[in-house]
């Protein structure tokens, strides 16, 4: 009779590129159409909404990871989605300038990129610190 070893692995999250890469493709689409939407000019508050929540869920994942570059870029979108949320109060409408519409296209890259290179369970962690964060402003409000 044989012995059985007594070992167990750790169940740890799969990466991220196992799980989204079997839909990143529609993911990526459904991403980049976000920020087509501000650059077509039919961006509606789903989409700002979306965004920002993109933008984020990156930003706590930085601040987790200690990573300045992630912040830095976080910091400048955080710029963009000012200037959208400003151009909407005077206009009713959502767009973006040439730079702005560059950025948009840049950090959906970056944002995907960043999310494939993680585990599953780091960006659910970083979500559900999200849903409490507001959660609790909705609260004070």
């Amino acid at each position: 009779m044989r012995k059985q070893s007594t070992y167990r692995p750790k169940r740890t999250s799969p990466p991220m590129l196992i799980n989204r890469g079997l839909i990143n493709d529609a993911l990526e689409t459904r991403e980049r159409m976000i920020a087509a939407a501000f650059s077509g000019g039919w961006a509606g508050e789903p989409h700002y909404d979306e965004l920002a929540d993109m933008r984020n869920v990156l930003t706590i994942a930085g601040a987790h990871k200690d990573d300045q570059q992630i912040l830095g870029f976080c910091h400048a979108m955080s710029m963009v989605l000012h200037n959208i949320r400003m151009r909407y109060a005077e206009t009713r409408r959502m767009g973006v300038s040439g730079a702005e519409r560059q950025m948009l296209s840049e950090f959906c890259g970056i944002y995907a990129d960043f999310w494939l290179r993680q585990s599953v369970g780091f960006y659910e962690r970083c979500c559900e610190e999200l849903n409490r964060a507001m959660k609790i402003n909705k609260e004070d409000a």
